[in-house]
């Protein structure tokens, strides 16, 4: 009887760690789908919610500080280039950020066959800029400048249009790397590379035609980048670069707008998530909609497109890049508040 007892102890023991094996594995796998189901419904945001996750990661991503840039530029990180796109190569030469290359922003970052409209470089024109600037697809390309970051957000959007991904902008531009770090007035010829565009990301451009088709329509939406003045048409709009003045006066009808400046704080650095989501909130601006940002040529729309589309999320932010310098020359209706 003993023995027989003990072996029936022995049955009920085995039995009960077998059950309580299976209730852990119920347990820890059958809380898997749940898991995964919170996944699906992490995808399923609303906009809102989606729209200020992504923000914020996005500004993480495109955005970058003079203390980061100087531990990478001190780290001699392999894959790092560092452009500045300049009006005047001779300020370039007294000094500059370490290890920086200079470009051009009217001779190297428009159409050579277009100037007057500042039209983005075609393709082959921009993979020669950065095959001789030494860039190579997989680069980190930061830039940096001295117009309140007018010229970073420009080829930023041209860097982006020709599909390259590793980019930011300094934020604060050169006064930003100036308040803790010095300059340099040292510089070498970068070895040249074989850069190749391998994708182009037609949708972040529009051309005339798309604005005529879709004036009026609900769904999409037109931001001016201009000075008010300029908007209202109480002052000529005039090309940046050339100094000409407009043939007319005012702005594309329907259009919002949201002056380039008002996107940064006074020391040049982009102001907040919450301050930006105000900004365009208050315009009009809808994150269903297709907005598309213009100015007089297709520089100042850069910064409103840059904001939108890299800090706050917006989908379907497009540049109308030869803007006024070609609607206002032309039969176009322009309208004056």
């Amino acid at each position: 009887m003993s023995k027989q007892f003990d072996m029936n102890t022995s049955r009920r023991r085995a039995s009960s760690r077998y059950f309580l094996v299976l209730i852990f594995v119920f347990v820890y796998f059958g809380d898997t789908p749940l898991l995964d189901a919170q996944k699906v419904s992490d995808k399923t945001q609303t906009p809102s919610q989606t729209q200020e996750t992504d923000s914020k990661a996005a500004k993480l991503e495109v955005l970058i500080n003079a203390a980061k840039l100087n531990e990478l530029i001190k780290a001699d990180t392999e894959d790092l280039i560092v452009l500045e796109p300049s009006a005047d190569l001779k300020d370039f030469a007294k000094g500059h950020i370490p290890t920086a290359r200079s470009l051009h922003w009217t001779k190297d970052m428009t159409d050579p066959k277009n100037v007057e409209l500042y039209s983005n470089p075609d393709k082959e024109a921009f993979e020669k800029l950065m095959s001789r600037l030494g860039v190579v697809n997989s680069s980190r390309i930061v830039i940096y400048d001295r117009f309140s970051s007018r010229l970073s957000t420009r080829l930023f959007w041209s860097l982006k249009f020709y599909g390259h991904e590793k980019v930011q902008i300094l934020d604060g531009g050169i006064a930003g790397w100036q308040e803790s770090f010095k300059l340099s007035n040292t510089s070498k010829i970068p070895d040249s590379s074989d850069f190749k565009v391998t994708k182009v990301n037609e949708g972040l451009l529009v051309q005339l035609d798309f604005i005529k088709t879709n004036l009026g329509e609900s769904k999409m939406k037109l931001i001016d980048g201009r000075p008010a003045d300029q908007y209202s048409g109480k002052a000529p709009g005039k090309v940046f670069h050339t100094g000409k003045a407009h043939a007319k006066k005012g702005h594309v009808p329907d259009a919002v707008n949201v002056f380039w400046k008002d996107n940064f704080e006074s020391n040049g650095r982009f102001k907040s998530i919450e301050d930006l989501k105000t900004l365009y909130t208050n315009a009009g601006i809808k994150p269903d909609q297709c907005v598309v940002t213009y100015c007089n040529e297709g520089l100042h729309a850069a910064p409103p497109w840059f904001v939108l589309t890299q800090l706050l999320g917006y989908e379907d932010v497009r540049l109308y890049d030869n803007s006024m310098a070609e609607w206002a020359n032309s039969e176009n209706e322009v309208i004056k508040d």
